[in-house]
């Protein structure tokens, strides 16, 4: 196992596994994400924040890791995914030498939990007959059946109502929250720390965690490199070797 190397992975690497991107055309981010996947968003339209969610479960289900995603894995890298579509795990990556920084849209939790271990599986398909009965089209209403049938699946009341004890969340970090023990954020930056090597995949360096890794890895003079057909100009910063290629192509060339 290679500790030299840490790999930060992005929505860019899921896009060949037919997984909706963050910003491009049809991106997530045409939906206005940092609004809807919001905490705040969570307390107060109940029924929009798991709909919108359950579609995002939807999109990832079906979708089956790529070239990269199996490359990392056979290759015992540490991998530190900005991704929630849990492909990493499908392609077999050892849990121990995967974070998933943002969490993985497969898990709940209650509200006040702050270990790991309480995280339980979600089981989004048990309202799959529901979302068949669901106008998609328009904004979900709290007597929809999906709504009605997510709210069972999450213990919040009929009428939307939240017991801050015993209702559940999908385990992932909202734009409105900050890492912490659940996300594994210390131990991202540990690893960075004992590596000789960063690589970015796949990421435009918009959210913390790329900052955060960034900074520390140009602080403690590590090797690094960012692999992105078109990669975002703030990673444009002397020393930094940018590879203009596919994950894919750079993985095969790489690690193999």
């Amino acid at each position: 196992m290679d500790n030299r190397i840490v790999v930060v992975t992005g929505a860019g690497i899921s896009v060949d596994s037919g997984i909706q991107p963050f910003r491009g055309k049809n991106g997530l981010w045409n939906e206005n994400p940092t609004a809807m996947a919001s905490y705040e968003k969570f307390c107060n339209d109940l029924a929009h924040f798991l709909s919108w969610y359950y579609h995002r479960f939807v999109s990832c289900r079906d979708a089956l890791p790529n070239a990269t995603h199996e490359i990392l894995a056979a290759s015992q890298i540490r991998v530190i995914s900005q991704n929630v579509d849990n492909l990493h795990i499908k392609a077999g990556h050892d849990t121990k030498r995967l974070i998933e920084i943002h969490g993985n849209i497969n898990y709940k939790r209650k509200i006040p939990v702050t270990h790991r271990e309480d995280l339980v599986l979600a089981n989004w398909d048990a309202v799959n007959g529901l979302a068949e009965n669901t106008d998609l089209s328009t904004k979900p209403r709290i007597n929809d059946p999906l709504v009605q049938g997510l709210f069972e699946l999450f213990h919040i009341g009929k009428n939307g109502k939240i017991d801050f004890e015993h209702s559940y969340r999908p385990h992932i970090l909202l734009f409105d929250e900050y890492y912490s023990e659940l996300y594994e954020s210390e131990i991202a930056l540990d690893w960075v720390k004992e590596a000789d090597t960063v690589i970015f995949m796949g990421t435009s360096n918009s959210v913390g965690i790329t900052n955060m890794v960034l900074e520390s890895a140009m602080r403690r003079g590590k090797e690094i490199k960012v692999v992105d057909p078109n990669p975002a100009p703030s990673f444009r910063f002397p020393g930094i070797e940018i590879i203009e290629s596919s994950a894919m192509d750079f993985c095969r060339e790489y690690f193999i």
